[in-house]
């Protein structure tokens, strides 16, 4: 997919707060009930610690599939058998990519870094309901620390650098959803409560420019 290289030169939300709040005891509940087997280590470079995942909705609804390929998407097992969690996601008039549960273990570290989403769809967006969570859980959105409650929604555009480090004694568990873009969730998101906002510039030239040109400069993740 081709990036829209007017993101490198107007503001945008790097975090918004949305309308929708969700039963947080309920989403707990079904998060105690899922299955330990289920979750494995996030893949990738930037699971410093205690970074685990389990997917909801995934191509051939595979409950380990990490990535967006691989054949055509649909409900996975843990999915089937978490009606709460279906209710957040039928809750969104958009069509789903892949949907996750991020847990992030006392002590846990994602490192700084920001996800090449025009690879994968230039149009998708990336809400998280939190499911539990603690004060001593620190998630930086370009630079800015974003603090997230139960039953929230939040668009959290990851194109901008992110880190989370779980400072507490409890894990934080996140539902993500990745959406594709519509009339629809344009309207959610216009209505948000923005947090901050940011510029993509550095984003967009890390993605544009030679590699080698990326490389003398030090742009990039």
């Amino acid at each position: 997919m081709r990036l829209d290289l007017r993101d490198a030169l107007r503001s945008l939300p790097t975090a918004r707060r949305l309308a929708p709040r969700f039963d947080a005891a309920l989403l707990q509940a079904a998060l105690a009930a899922l299955d330990e087997g289920w979750w494995h280590a996030h893949a990738g470079p930037y699971n410093e610690r205690g970074w685990e995942s389990v997917a909801l909705w995934a191509p051939r609804g595979d409950p380990l599939e990490q990535t967006s390929r691989g054949g055509d998407f649909s409900a996975t097992p843990v999915l089937l058998r978490s009606p709460a969690f279906a209710s957040v996601l039928d809750h969104f008039s958009a069509e789903r990519n892949r949907v996750r549960l991020m847990r992030l273990q006392p002590g846990g570290k994602i490192l700084r870094h920001s996800d090449p989403m025009h690879t994968i769809d230039s149009r998708l967006v990336r809400l998280h309901v939190p499911v539990t969570t603690n004060p001593d859980v620190w998630f930086e959105v370009n630079d800015r620390r974003i603090t997230m409650h139960p039953g929230e929604t939040w668009h959290i555009d990851v194109r901008f650098p992110h880190a989370v480090e779980n400072r507490g004694t409890t894990a934080r568990v996140h539902l993500v959803i990745d959406l594709v873009r519509n009339e629809a969730l344009d309207t959610l998101l216009a209505a948000g409560d923005v947090v901050d906002t940011g510029w993509l510039t550095r984003y967009v030239l890390g993605h544009s420019l030679p590699a080698s040109v990326r490389r003398a400069f030090r742009i990039g993740n």
